[in-house]
């Protein structure tokens, strides 16, 4: 995630792969905002 030239790393709470991905290149995201699905 990378905000304002600044890099966040996301971690998850178990192992796995992504599934898919809901958001798009530039687009805003909030808090609890859902990013991506793990299989």
């Amino acid at each position: 995630l990378e905000a304002m030239k600044m890099e966040t790393e996301i971690r998850a709470a178990q192992a796995g792969t992504v599934r898919g991905i809901a958001v798009k290149s530039g687009d805003a995201v909030s808090v609890g905002d859902t990013l991506m699905t793990l299989a």
